[in-house]
């Protein structure tokens, strides 16, 4: 064929298609629709992800700036600097801030926010940065807290001065931290100071002590092998949700639109050119889609500047629009819609097309092949998985059996469908209908099903690689759930009048002051696990303290009171343990206080020393450890029969509940005021509740991102795929009204239908969803398997259950009557 033939046989196509998107206009918006979501949701994760925290070393410039580590100012590294480093003053630290009600801590930094090394750092958003001992700068966070705006004057330091709010600025690390400027010079308290230092370049130094500074530096390995994975995985994952989705909306197009294409077939047209207008189709659509969703994409990007702030915690600084990156969701937009409308127009290959003049139908008789296909793929996909579901596992593989997972799964379809005819015997009339009615054409029952499992997949995908919890760090669980330790030193500057000031404002049920033995401790005999991030082993290690009291320390540590047992054996110069593992054999043994055996290995045998005494003991508590509060206590006589040197070690405040946080700040005002009275310059001291320790979670916000757009996406593709499933049920339902069948007939049975195809495309989808999360985590070493049931559950009923609920909504009271030539089809 001549280029010029090519071009016409092309030119011809697009018209057709363009006359045929026109006429059938709800189609085509459906089609327009779920190409732009991608498009539109793609070019607003670009521009967001590459001038926010897309990368580690974002996030490093947010934190350190153009430093390279920061050390503090008098240690022994910031004295090896090599020459032509360049350096600057850091001070952070905390300070007193006189509140509109009352006293209260506040973060602070103290540096040149206008150097260089401090770029991208700080954003100022209004006025300038302070210049003297007597101007500060506010984050809004701050000033929105205390409602000062420029010009206005507040106190804090220590000791106290009056300032004048002369900025306000953010913080990059976190827009929503609440802090304090000030000049380098003009430090809020006495605080160790640091040097931000930018290192010449090609220096090849490093400091002398790698664990006493930070260091500013690009991702590692490990860091640069989960992004990539992450993003071949959303990228991959994404593109095949889009194929399936158009893909779907095409093949139930090309089959509404096979009348059309036979009289272009009986015009003359070879299949070729008949396979060309629905590829057309998809070009011209895909145009119109990605031109839409980028352009509406990077508008939306510019208009919701500050929202994307909030939501990223971020500053948008120096706003650059990815060209290459925009053009590229364009295109493959494009690309993916053309190979949406591929796969229906290769399916009209060898379909007797002009049978249609006259009624004929569609027998498709490729379902066995597509099984055996599928099957091969899902096998296929398993090995992948698990091939790539370890550390050393590569990205590619991972995202290749990801969709292969999901195109096994989809080929099976058919095949599922046909299986399940056998259920319309057991069926209300409703059900059974319309699911005959899918088995009957189960090629376009399955692409609908395959829109839905596709969106639903990467939703469940998202939900549990985003639930996944962080490798547990030993964490300390300090004391009982709200409980507030005050040290010996801060009891010792309120007094006994100042503690009962602190306690007023709090749900004290008892104040306790703790004296525990400063010459002996006890020996740990059982040990507990091998596990070094196990933080059981960590507390019950550090629980080690032997206070002296009686029952007020029993009910103390372990939350109720002394049972008759324990004040006997209190009374009978005996002990009273609280850390099981400190007891064997119901003795504890103390050892004069020296070199103590390191911690991480616990004894396993009682010690020979013969200066070890050994009591018998009464254990008030198993596996609940505490590391501030005592592993055991003896009676006053007691310990001055054995000779314990005795010190006070903390005031603890028992409380009937948690504190709030306003009760915490009203008692936290109370010390400050001591402080402020005592003369003390050095960052103020607090007290807070006990919280008890808990995993971390690693999800980010571009997470949540990500996972609403897969939401969205999945309703979108559930309303689109039952709306267009429904079109074909116009001649069932015309028979129907002609035997006299009522309108609320066709509600049910459009409910029905809604049920089957997004209730068993939610069922696959969550399958290929939970392979791929797996996948996910196994290759992620820093996450561990968790799943998040609300999420989860939201992903697998919500859609079907509005499905249903708009199919039957939404469907017209009256029965269809249609013209002839459309029942003849």
């Amino acid at each position: 064929m001549s280029a010029a033939g090519w071009f016409g046989s092309w030119r011809v196509a697009l018209r057709i298609t363009r006359r045929s998107a026109l006429r059938h206009r709800a189609r085509s918006a459906l089609i327009l629709l779920m190409l732009f979501v991608p498009a539109y949701a793609g070019t607003v994760l670009l521009a967001s992800w590459s001038n926010l925290s897309g990368t580690s070393a974002q996030n490093a410039t947010f934190t350190f700036g153009q430093a390279d580590l920061i050390v503090d100012a008098d240690s022994a590294i910031a004295a090896t600097l090599p020459a032509g480093s360049r350096t600057l003053g850091l001070t952070q630290a905390r300070t007193v801030v006189r509140g509109p009600d009352d006293l209260r801590v506040s973060d602070y930094e103290a540096t040149d926010p206008e150097h260089p090394l401090n770029q991208g750092r700080y954003v100022l958003r209004s006025g300038r940065a302070p210049a003297g001992p007597a101007e500060v700068a506010l984050t809004r966070s701050m000033a929105d807290e205390l409602g000062l705006e420029l010009g206005g004057r507040l106190t804090a330091g220590m000791p106290q001065r009056v300032l004048t709010v002369v900025g306000l600025i953010d913080w990059s690390r976190s827009l929503g931290a609440a802090g304090l400027l000030v000049p380098n010079d003009a430090p809020l308290s006495a605080a160790g100071g640091k040097l931000m230092v930018q290192l010449p370049p090609g220096s090849g130094w490093s400091p002398p002590e790698p664990s006493s500074y930070w260091e500013r530096s690009a991702p590692s390995a490990a860091e640069r092998r989960i992004e990539a994975a992450a993003t071949v995985l959303v990228v991959s994952f994404a593109g095949t949700q889009v194929v399936l989705l158009v893909g779907a909306a095409f093949t139930v197009g090309a089959a509404r639109q096979r009348r059309e294409l036979a009289l272009v077939a009986a015009a003359g047209a070879t299949a070729a050119q008949v396979r060309k207008v629905v590829v057309a189709g998809g070009m011209l659509l895909g145009v119109i889609s990605a031109t839409a969703g980028v352009l509406l994409g990077l508008a939306t990007f510019a208009l919701a500047g500050p929202l994307i702030e909030r939501i990223a915690d971020h500053p948008l600084t120096e706003v650059s629009i990815p060209a290459g990156q925009v053009a590229g969701a364009a295109v493959v937009t494009l690309l993916l819609a053309v190979l949406a409308a591929v796969l229906p127009a290769r399916a009209l290959r060898g379909q007797p097309l002009r049978g249609a003049l006259g009624g004929q139908r569609d027998q498709s008789r490729l379902d066995r092949v597509a099984l055996v296909a599928g099957v091969g793929l899902i096998a296929v996909a398993t090995v992948a998985l698990l091939g790539s579901a370890n550390p050393e596992g590569q990205p590619a593989v991972l995202a290749a059996g990801g969709v292969a997972l999901l195109l096994g799964v989809v080929m099976c379809t058919p095949a599922l469908v046909r299986v399940s005819a056998p259920l319309a015997r057991v069926l209300p009339m409703p059900a059974r209908l319309a699911l005959r009615h899918a088995v009957r054409h189960r090629l376009r029952t399955a692409a609908a099903m395959a829109a839905v499992l596709a969106a639903v997949a990467g939703s469940v995908a998202l939900a549990l690689a985003g639930g996944a919890r962080g490798v547990a760090t030993p964490t300390q669980v300090e004391a009982r759930t709200g409980q507030v330790l005050v040290p010996a030193e801060l009891a010792d500057l309120l007094g006994p009048a100042g503690l009962a000031r602190l306690a007023a404002p709090l749900p004290a049920r008892a104040v306790v002051p703790l004296r525990t033995a400063s010459n002996f401790y006890p020996t740990v005999f059982r040990g507990l696990s091998d596990s070094t991030t196990d933080p059981t082993v960590f507390r019950a290690h550090e629980q080690r303290d032997i206070a002296i009291g009686g029952a007020e320390v029993v009910r103390l540590v372990t939350g109720r009171a002394a049972t008759t047992a324990e004040v006997a054996a209190l009374d009978q110069g005996d002990a009273v343990v609280f850390n099981d593992a400190l007891a064997t054999g119901g003795q504890v043994t103390l050892l004069p206080r020296g070199p103590e055996p390191s911690s991480a290995e616990p004894s396993s045998a009682a010690p020979t020393s013969p200066a070890a005494t050994s009591l018998p003991a009464v254990v008030a508590a198993q596996q609940e450890y505490f590391a501030k509060l005592p592993g055991l206590v003896v009676s006053p006589a007691t310990a001055q029969r054995l000779g314990l040197d005795t010190q006070p070690r903390q005031v603890v405040i028992d409380p009937s509940r948690t504190p709030t946080d306003a009760e915490l700040d009203r008692a936290n005002a109370v010390l400050l005021q001591a402080q402020l009275a005592a003369g003390r310059s050095h960052s103020p001291a607090t007290v807070a509740a006990a919280e008890l320790g808990s995993d971390t979670r690693r999800s980010t916000t571009m997470f949540y991102l990500l996972a609403g757009v897969s939401v969205l996406v999945t309703l979108v593709a559930s309303t689109v795929a039952v709306g267009l499933a429904a079109t074909e049920l116009r001649p069932d339902l015309a028979t129907m009204a002609a035997v006299g069948a009522t309108g609320r007939t066709r509600r049910r049975i459009a409910a029905a239908q809604a049920g089957f195809i997004v209730a068993a495309g939610t069922l696959l989808g969550l399958i290929s969803g939970i392979g791929l999360a797996a996948a996910y985590v196994g290759f992620n070493v820093e996450l561990r398997w968790h799943v998040p049931w609300p999420a989860l559950l939201a992903v697998v009923l919500v859609p079907p259950v509005l499905a249903i609920v708009a199919a039957r909504g939404l469907a017209r009271g009256g029965l269809p009557r249609l013209r002839r030539q459309e029942r003849s089809r």
